[in-house]
């Protein structure tokens, strides 16, 4: 994970964006003023999806800072509706982060964090329950999943 950036600059790599996809401290209240969930196809998790994620996470599942909100996206290979789970698993098993950190994160233990896509790309996702890579549903400033304390953006 990277240092803190101000909000100012949360906004001019969201205008700008860097080459490469990081993840970056930021102060309280950030993800509060973004305006990138209304950009995009966002749905908030249901409760059935809560539970996996905070079973995957090892926490419970009222410990979870939400809403958890996930693009509205089915993988192509097998239909599966994405959940914040696909996003945590793909996370953990490319290494970009740990299950620990993700729990930290996601309770609101360590702070508010943004992942900013860079020119890259941004990181892949792949859908738990087949395996397969699910292709980046749009670009430009949206988010792929958020909480109160997390976004990807």
């Amino acid at each position: 994970m990277q240092p803190h950036l101000t909000f100012d600059e949360i906004l001019g790599y969201l205008k700008d964006r860097p080459d490469v996809t990081r993840t970056y401290q930021v102060p309280r209240g950030s993800i509060a003023r973004l305006a990138c969930d209304e950009a995009a196809d966002m749905r908030e998790m249901d409760e059935a999806e809560t539970l996996q994620l905070a079973d995957y996470l090892d926490v419970s599942a009222k410990d979870l800072r939400g809403p958890l909100k996930v693009v509205d996206v089915r993988c192509p290979s097998c239909t599966h509706h994405l959940s914040f789970l696909d996003f945590a698993k793909t996370a953990v098993g490319s290494g970009a982060h740990g299950k620990e950190d993700l729990r930290h994160v996601l309770t609101g233990k360590r702070g508010e964090w943004i992942t900013i896509r860079g020119r890259d790309g941004g990181r892949p996702v792949s859908c738990a329950q087949c395996g397969n890579d699910v292709p980046r549903p749009m670009a430009g400033c949206y988010s792929e999943y958020s909480s109160s304390d997390y976004a990807y953006a």
